[in-house]
């Protein structure tokens, strides 16, 4: 079975250039830090994002997600996948 017939939850495309701001807290630093990224999908628990560059978070790790299309919400990192060199696919599931 593949991961869309796993899904508990519909995924909803992004709008198109949909940006995202990711807060997180730098453990090499102690300061929060932020990302921004390209969203592409949304689900009742969960979104999906793509950002260039290297990434400062890890799975597992809490942070807070904004975007124009959702409130300002808590989220876990869920998974990352490495697409090209500095271009990485990032899953977070949304915390009640």
């Amino acid at each position: 079975m593949d991961n869309i017939n796993k899904r508990r939850f519909i995924r909803y495309p992004a709008e198109p250039n949909e940006l995202v701001t990711i807060s997180y807290l730098d453990e090499s630093t102690m300061h929060t830090g932020q990302r921004v990224g390209l969203n592409q999908n949304e689900s009742f628990n969960g979104c999906c994002a793509v950002f260039v560059g290297e990434l400062n978070f890890r799975q597992g790790e809490e942070i807070i997600w904004e975007s124009t299309s959702l409130p300002k919400v808590k989220a876990k990192v869920a998974w990352i996948k490495k697409l090209e060199d500095q271009i990485y696919k990032v899953g977070f599931n949304i915390l009640d």
